[in-house]
């Protein structure tokens, strides 16, 4: 299992080799206005980090999110539609280096957290992935070992923002979309 922490071959910095992505863009599914959820909360946090800093991350791909995706599309050469297909996806994750991204091949913890719960391993893990997600990283709670408090909220915010029913229950569906959100953000770092 791949904990998150890519690097880069030692002649070259983070983030400036020249692989692409387009692995990680050829998994991403067709975004529609309208839509909600974890794969537009992935775009908007994408589009974030390429400039459109109004984007906040809300998980609706309605009003500035339409406006941001045409603008990039017309930027790239895409048909402004507003559809987030394959030639977006790949124009605004595949160009990212796979130090950034994991290019796809990050896994998810396949263990789950409970509100409560004390365990120094699984928090490193959560905290390592809540760290890489705009806006949390500019409000992280002292560290824990136990999953209490503000850190209950931020991944419930999170769930929200994801779709993902906001229980504060760390599962398999808030893993996948904490990953994926990372991923398409360019967020894993060296």
């Amino acid at each position: 299992m791949t904990s998150g922490v890519l690097s880069a071959s030692p002649a070259m910095a983070c983030g400036e080799e020249k692989e692409r992505s387009d692995k990680l863009a050829a998994m991403m599914p067709q975004v529609n206005p309208g839509d909600t959820g974890q794969h537009v909360l992935a775009l908007q946090l994408s589009l974030r980090n390429d400039g459109y800093t109004y984007l906040n991350g809300t998980g609706n791909y309605s009003g500035n999110t339409l406006t941001a995706v045409q603008d990039f599309q017309r930027k790239n050469g895409i048909n402004p539609s507003g559809i987030v297909g394959s030639k977006t996806w790949h124009a605004l994750v595949g160009k990212l280096p796979p130090s950034l991204t994991g290019n796809g091949e990050m896994t998810p913890p396949s263990f789950g957290i409970n509100p409560g719960e004390r365990n120094d391993e699984k928090m490193g893990w959560l905290n390592n992935a809540v760290q890489r997600i705009y806006p949390y990283y500019l409000d992280l709670p002292e560290w824990s070992d136990t999953y209490q408090g503000r850190m209950v909220s931020i991944v419930q915010d999170f769930q929200r923002r994801a779709g993902i029913n906001p229980s504060g229950i760390v599962g398999p569906k808030t893993w996948n979309a904490m990953y994926e959100v990372i991923a398409a953000s360019g967020g894993w770092g060296c």
